[in-house]
């Protein structure tokens, strides 16, 4: 299997000191270690200087971070790995993990974790889901209100156009007895008959209520006038025609 190879610079210092994990930020200084406390080392090449002489790592895997960057992780030597960690196309920082330790680092909410058999996990931050509102509760619908109830039955009063043209409105169930209304057609009134005052004349024609003997009945006459004839009509309460009389012409 061909192998790619890369020189690799660590401070004298951590090199001196054994370190067991080591984080390498660059310029940016954006990849933040975390994770557990220990000895660590960190080697950064930010003032742009040429490195030293240095070890020799082998290319061991390529392997995808959970925000889409790439990790590319080395075999610096037995029990030594690191990681450079590429973000939106550039290197972010590099962690070095030796000493059966695991190394940690962090961006921008992505948390990178390089353990000692060279094998990488990575997470990211989780906001809290926000709660939903609360959905309104509807209103219900005013029932509608009841109509009231009527204290007795109301009738129209039945009416009939009499003989002579003008209308007759009958009301049985008053206060004083029956009562007839005579009106003209545009509604204007021209007689009333009723127990006070049983006979009425509009233009030479009378209006009578007339008791029927015996019957506890009353009916409704039109007399003609005599001048045309003195035909009569009679009605019930109810605007019915009960008879018709003609009188004998001389």
């Amino acid at each position: 299997m061909r192998l790619n190879r890369r020189a690799r610079v660590l401070r004298t210092a951590a090199v001196a000191t054994g370190t067991s994990a080591a984080l390498l930020l660059p310029a940016a200084a954006a990849f933040a270690a975390e994770g557990p406390a220990g000895p660590a080392a960190v080697a950064s090449d930010q003032d742009g200087s040429t490195p030293a002489a240095s070890d020799q790592a082998v290319f061991w895997r390529n392997v995808d971070l959970a925000d889409g960057a790439l990790a590319k992780v080395y075999q610096e030597g037995q029990g030594r790995f690191s990681a450079d960690v590429y973000g939106g196309g550039r290197l972010i920082g590099t962690l070095v993990s030796a000493d059966g330790k695991p190394a940690y680092g962090e961006h921008n909410g992505l948390h990178v974790v390089l353990r000692p058999d060279g094998t990488v996990g990575s997470w990211l931050d989780r906001a809290p889901n926000p709660k939903p509102a609360p959905e309104p509760t509807p209103k219900p619908a005013p029932e509608p209100k009841p109509a009231p109830v009527p204290h007795g039955k109301t009738t129209t009063p039945p009416r009939t156009t009499l003989a002579d043209g003008t209308v007759a409105t009958f009301a049985r169930h008053v206060k004083d007895g029956p009562r007839v209304q005579v009106a003209a057609v545009d509604g204007t009134h021209l007689a009333t008959v009723d127990a006070r005052h049983l006979t009425a004349q509009h233009r030479g024609w009378t209006y009578k209520l007339v008791p029927q003997p015996g019957k506890h009945q009353v009916r409704f006459v039109v007399v003609d006038t005599p001048k045309q004839g003195g035909d009569s009509w009679v009605y019930d309460l109810s605007g019915g025609l009960v008879a018709a009389y003609h009188a004998q012409r001389r």
